[in-house]
């Protein structure tokens, strides 16, 4: 008898150790899942993270062009009328000039 409950002890433990792999298999595919689920989300959430942070930067940037573009377009709006105001005085003396030739053309 010791012979046939050695091997039903054998049997039984063979049977708990089949089943413990079992779940020991279950086990390591469900964390491999969840683990998997979380990287995927974590990866989701740093890249809407990154998206964010990208639109923040152009809109950023956008503002700062907007910003030089008008400084440089003001200074240009200077210059423009100061050249003007240049030409309009150049423009009064060269008539005056025209004209004090043509009398001396006339008297002449």
């Amino acid at each position: 008898m010791k012979k046939e409950e050695t091997l039903q002890r054998i049997k039984a433990a063979e049977g708990q150790i089949r089943s413990a792999k079992e779940r020991a298999a279950a086990e390591r595919e469900r964390i491999l899942r969840d683990a998997r689920r979380e990287a995927f989300d974590l990866r989701e959430s740093l890249r809407r993270e990154a998206e964010k942070r990208y639109e923040e930067i152009l809109r950023e940037a956008d503002r700062a062009t907007a910003h030089e573009t008008e400084a440089i377009l003001d200074a240009g709006r200077k210059r423009a009328a100061e050249l003007a105001g240049q030409a309009s005085g150049n423009l009064d003396r060269a008539v005056d000039l025209l004209i004090q030739k043509f009398k001396g053309a006339v008297n002449a």
